[in-house]
């Protein structure tokens, strides 16, 4: 794994929205005092992580935690290899049959596919194949929904907490001040909390749920052609069939990848 150009590209456009964000205060005050509030910050950080802490696991917080590594470096996609790998073992299996599986299946590199290869195996009945290889599909991405689901949430408490911060600070501010100048200054150190839930929310939390949700439509998408094949491979479906069938895919969806064929001894 390595990192991606995205992964560069979204620490500049992050940076760069931070700056547009609070550079024209900053120019128009001479200050950095009206943007920088510790205590809004905690109260913004604090009770959107105590929100979250009480609806998950500490388990499932640090799974989405470890998901952000995923936004930073790339896995490059075998979707093409695999294809061809899946081309190979059709004709195959149509000329020695599934026996052969076993040692076709520990030559392949995709997780998935090696997983359903050997599921294959132990059961061509189709029926029970495609609801297996679902099944394995489900529990696979299980933990990757329930960290989108996390961020989602996230975005969604941020701004609240935003709000309850510069209620507080306002409340705090007329409790204690009597100078006009100062109570305008604490107004704007107030807010200043609402503007770091919306922006937290709207700048990192709900963009990397996106970000999340698009990565796991494209895993989804390559498992799905993975089950189709797999499961016309057990119906010994023709290999120029399977074929143009993966060609329409990755043509539609512009994967790009080597043509190299694993040598399979069978």
């Amino acid at each position: 794994m390595k990192t991606s150009k995205y992964g560069y590209q979204m620490i500049l456009i992050l940076t760069a929205g931070v700056l547009a964000l609070f550079a024209p205060i900053v120019l128009k005050t001479k200050s950095l005092s009206f943007i920088i509030a510790p205590h809004a910050l905690l109260i913004v950080l604090f009770g959107t992580l105590c929100a979250i802490c009480i609806s998950y696991s500490p388990k499932e917080l640090f799974g989405a935690l470890i998901s952000l590594k995923s936004l930073f470096v790339s896995r490059e996609s075998n979707l093409s290899r695999c294809a061809q790998e899946i081309i190979e073992i059709a004709k195959i299996t149509r000329a020695k049959g599934f026996l052969v599986l076993e040692e076709i299946s520990q030559q392949i590199e995709n997780p998935f596919l090696k997983n359903a290869l050997e599921y294959l195996h132990e059961d061509c009945d189709t029926r029970t194949l495609e609801e297996n290889l679902k099944i394995m599909c489900f529990y696979e991405n299980k933990e990757d929904f329930k960290n989108i689901e996390i961020f989602e949430e996230m975005g969604g408490y941020a701004p609240t907490f935003g709000i309850i911060g510069a209620v507080m600070g306002l409340i705090q501010i007329s409790a204690s001040s009597s100078d006009p100048k100062s109570l305008l200054g604490g107004i704007a150190t107030a807010f200043i909390a609402t503007v770091y839930g919306v922006a937290s929310a709207n700048m990192f939390f709900l963009p990397v749920a996106k970000k999340l949700k698009n990565n796991l439509e494209i895993k989804l998408s390559e498992q799905e052609i993975i089950i189709s094949s797999v499961i016309d491979i057990a119906n010994r479906q023709s290999s120029i069939i399977i074929n143009e069938k993966l060609n329409r895919f990755l043509h539609a969806n512009n994967f790009k990848g080597t043509n190299k064929v694993i040598p399979f001894a069978a």
